[in-house]
């Protein structure tokens, strides 16, 4: 009895259920046509707001996106031209680097085309040795070359020392700012003699180590007490002695003093060449 009231009861539920979806459907089927345009607008009216919201983001994130885009490509433009700048400034140094070495070559050209003594071109292959770092350097011209012992080395500036060990393809050169080496010379404007020697010194008193680009001086002696000495005065080799032939520059006055026993005057000798950055120089034959 029970069930059968249930079964009733379903019945009756589907039944309503179905009637009242089909008088739904009589209704929307039944509406006018003006009040379902209104029930469009309401609609479209109340989904204004998302809808703006959903626009503003999709701008927004439009902007973004074009913001990065344009930032990446900035960053690409500005790495290009830094790339382009270092490139020209490289192509600039190896044209100015061409162009000193140019220069320095018709320099040496035009002073072996009027040089009255013989001269042989050498390249500095290595600084150093027993006397100190800045001291001596090693050319690469020997003795099958004509190379010897004992023979004045200049650059175009003036000169760089003389020749000591000599292997067949190479030949130690003694710089004129090592104490052992001496050079009889002379001031070129009043014609007294005297004798230049190193100080192996740097002008402010530095070790050979210690002096990288300081001009190293000579001292030159027994200059007359009596000759006038002016700052700057232009010091070249005598010719006294063997070893340097005459009249090649050596250097120019920068102080000078009496001896402290009144006998001579000392003075402090600028070389002439830059001894701190040789490449060439030529071997002098007599």
């Amino acid at each position: 009895m029970t069930s059968r009231l249930r079964g009733g009861d379903n019945v009756c539920g589907n039944k309503v259920l179905g009637g009242l979806v089909l008088l739904a459907i009589i209704i929307l089927i039944s509406v006018p046509l003006t009040v379902e345009l209104r029930l469009r607008a309401a609609a479209r009216d109340g989904a204004v707001s998302s809808q703006t919201v959903l626009t503003l983001m999709g701008e927004r994130m439009r902007g973004v996106l074009t913001f990065l885009f344009r930032a990446h490509e900035a960053i690409e433009n500005h790495d290009a031209m830094l790339d382009e700048v270092a490139r020209s400034r490289h192509e600039l140094r190896h044209h100015n680097t061409l162009e000193q070495e140019n220069r320095l070559l018709r320099r040496m050209m035009r002073l072996k085309e009027t040089s009255p003594h013989g001269l042989l071109l050498g390249r500095v292959i290595a600084r150093g040795g027993t006397s100190g770092w800045w001291q001596s350097v090693r050319i690469n011209r020997g003795s099958e070359e004509g190379v010897q012992p004992n023979q004045a080395v200049m650059t175009v500036d003036g000169l760089v020392g003389r020749t000591t060990t000599v292997t067949r393809h190479t030949a130690d050169v003694l710089l004129i700012t090592d104490p052992a080496n001496r050079v009889a010379c002379r001031l070129e404007r009043t014609g007294d003699l005297g004798v230049t020697r190193g100080l192996g010194t740097g002008l402010a008193g530095n070790t050979d180590f210690e002096m990288v680009m300081a001009a190293q001086p000579c001292t030159m002696d027994y200059v007359d007490k009596d000759a006038e000495i002016l700052v700057g005065d232009t010091v070249v080799t005598s010719g006294l002695g063997g070893t340097y032939p005459g009249g090649l520059l050596l250097g120019t006055v920068l102080e000078f003093e009496t001896d402290p026993l009144l006998l001579y005057q000392r003075l402090k000798v600028r070389p002439a060449a830059d001894l701190a950055k040789l490449q060439y120089m030529w071997v002098v034959s007599q």
